[in-house]
């Protein structure tokens, strides 16, 4: 494998389907190794980010040491070292619908709430310069067994990472829309740098708090589209009840955003008319339509009138945002939200949008799935669980976010006031992973 001299190299973790890879890739790192234990969000990822020298690990737990050791002496032998390692382990047992999800089982029987363990084991083999841990708000107050203490578990999540030898680790909460995304979506970020790079910041990023040291975390970037914005170049006018799908562009881009999303693999624009994918409507009934008028204020001769709800979860998304500030998130749930002019759900090119992904990006799996086979069976100690399109999707980070944060651990590694042969820290006490 020969990387250009002027990008970096990365290792992603619980990978996804690739939205962290794929902005990170954009912000100039190239990906060396990822691990997806789902088969068809692995299969997304190795399908848009794949290449030749990519290596794909399934079960993060079959990266065992042995494993490293072999694949750090290739990649030694060929002059290649890890400047980043990225995870953002399941977060079905910290979020609030992921946990009612489990069913009542405990946090701390659910194996997926210990997998940080083993990003903190590859980190500890590959030393690279920099880490970088990501995960839901529902994390900072989650509690291992109904009657712990709130917060526990990021605490002990937070001191195992900061226990990591030899790197300086800052945190905060962050919101998607701060960094280009059309949504809150608040996230944990995480990130550690290795000491003896004797990293500076620039004035901008200097937000010197006691969890967030020199500024290791970005601050604001770029303001959010709104829905409009983000989407409307999609709208079919002669869409209908009964229309399958709209297969080739209605509209021409007219944002920004727009543009950046319509953008081949190779930078050209892609025109009005042009092939369109992942544009297939929902089939929704004749009462779940009227329900949908309902909501967004139209009664059944098709007047305007006040908008109802009858479910808690579900509305009409918003045109446009009330001081900039996206109230929505998107999940693996694309009938938590009513298209903004049309009685219906989002489609999965929709849903990527809101996610920032580009439109050349594919996905493959069914498009959607039942809720038992997404949530798995954990009374019954079965965990596996299906990731259709919308899933894959509502469980990524955000493109957009994903370049932001990698520009930001660029600048900051470029900033070393030491860019010599990398020395490897003293060798720590090997710890038990939890299980």
């Amino acid at each position: 494998m020969v990387l250009k001299a002027t990008r970096l190299t990365c290792v992603d973790l619980f990978a996804g389907c690739g939205g962290l890879s794929l902005g990170l890739r954009s912000a100039g790192f190239d990906t060396l190794l990822f691990s997806e234990l789902n088969r068809h969000a692995a299969d997304t990822f190795q399908a848009n980010l794949g290449k030749a020298s990519l290596i794909r690990i399934g079960d993060i737990a079959d990266l065992s040491d042995k494993k490293l050791n072999e694949i750090q002496k290739d990649w030694s032998a060929k002059g290649i070292t890890v400047d980043l390692v990225t995870g953002g382990p399941p977060c079905q047992g910290y979020s609030g619908i992921g946990h009612r999800r489990t069913h009542a089982i405990d946090r701390a029987d659910v194996p997926a709430n210990h997998l940080f363990r083993h990003m903190i084991r590859v980190i500890e083999r590959l030393q690279p310069k920099a880490f970088l841990f990501e995960n839901v708000r529902g994390l900072l107050t989650g509690r291992w067994r109904p009657n712990g203490k709130s917060g526990e578990i990021w605490e002990e999540v937070r001191q195992a990472f900061e226990e990591i030898d030899g790197y300086e680790v800052g945190w905060d909460l962050i919101h998607a829309y701060d960094f280009g995304v059309p949504q809150n979506r608040p996230r944990i970020i995480l990130v550690g740098v290795r000491k003896d790079l004797g990293v500076r910041v620039s004035k901008s990023d200097r937000s010197n708090t006691v969890h967030n040291p020199r500024g290791l975390i970005p601050n604001r970037r770029e303001s959010p589209p709104n829905i409009r914005d983000a989407i409307g170049d999609l709208v079919d006018t002669s869409f209908h009840r009964g229309k399958r799908a709209t297969e080739n562009y209605p509209r021409k881009a007219q944002t920004k955003f727009q543009r950046r999303a319509r953008q081949t693999r190779h930078g050209k624009q892609i025109a009005t008319g042009n092939l369109l994918t992942e544009m297939e409507y929902s089939m929704h009934s004749e009462r779940v339509v009227a329900r949908f008028d309902s909501l967004r204020g139209i009664n059944a001769e098709g007047q305007t009138t006040a908008p109802k709800t009858k479910k808690f979860a579900q509305r009409v998304l918003p045109v446009t945002w009330n001081n900039e500030r996206p109230s929505i998130t998107v999940t693996s749930l694309p009938d938590d939200f009513v298209h903004y002019g049309q009685s219906r759900i989002l489609t999965v090119r929709e849903w990527a949008r809101l996610q920032t992904f580009p439109d050349w990006f594919s996905f493959t799996g069914p498009r959607t799935t039942g809720g038992s086979r997404r949530a798995g069976r954990p009374l019954d100690g079965i965990w596996e669980r299906e990731l259709p399109k919308y899933t894959q999707i509502g469980n990524a980070v955000p493109v957009r976010l994903g370049y932001w944060l990698g520009k930001h651990v660029k600048e900051l590694l470029r900033s070393s006031r030491r860019r010599t042969k990398h020395t490897t820290p003293t060798k720590r006490k090997k710890k038990s992973v939890r299980q």
